[in-house]
């Protein structure tokens, strides 16, 4: 990705260069209607789940991947009761395959393993990296907040403390100073 609000599209997606932004547009829209709306997303993968075949999208975003059907006909008309989203925190490991002319990804959490197969081998190693960026950077900012939660919650029993005389006003500073460190 070259710019933090650019979406990665698979170059089979996007194809002559004449119908680019049409096309951009087009599986942009689609993905929308899968995704949180508040999730940002990151990438468009064109490929097929091994086993279903009508899910031949994955879409990245910052909260997880969605995995989903593109086109009409048929298959469209399951494509709601078949969509399948994960969150990155539900996400084990993501492994990449390539083949002569294909890649894979198997994505697997603590109950299964998808494998979204026929993808562009090239595309390969740059979906499986942002994906395992993605859930490191979700791991972190899980981690920090509930710190930050747990220094707002002590600084109001802090205050609390000070107002009921149970602590001196130095105490309270003392503390005070502390506990907004980590914050």
């Amino acid at each position: 990705m070259s710019g933090e609000d650019e979406i990665w599209f698979s170059e089979n997606l996007l194809g002559d260069e004449d119908e680019e932004d049409e096309l951009v547009e087009e599986e942009t829209e689609e993905a929308k209607k899968y995704i949180d709306p508040d999730g940002k997303l990151r990438a468009i993968i064109e490929g097929v789940v091994d086993g279903q075949i009508s899910l031949n999208r994955l879409a990245v975003t910052d909260s997880g991947i969605v995995f989903y059907p593109k086109g009409g006909g048929f298959l469209a008309s399951f494509s709601k009761t078949s969509v399948i989203s994960l969150d990155h925190d539900q996400i084990v490991t993501v492994q990449g395959k390539k083949g002569l002319a294909l890649g894979e990804i198997g994505v697997s959490t603590k109950d299964r393993i998808i494998r979204f197969k026929d993808m562009a081998k090239d595309d390969m190693d740059m979906i499986a990296n942002m994906i395992q960026k993605l859930k490191s950077k979700a791991k972190t900012q899980g981690v920090i907040s509930p710190a930050r939660d747990s220094a707002f919650d002590q600084l109001k029993k802090l205050a609390e403390l000070r107002q009921m005389g149970a602590i001196t006003e130095e105490e309270y500073q003392e503390k005070r100073k502390k506990l907004m460190e980590q914050i």
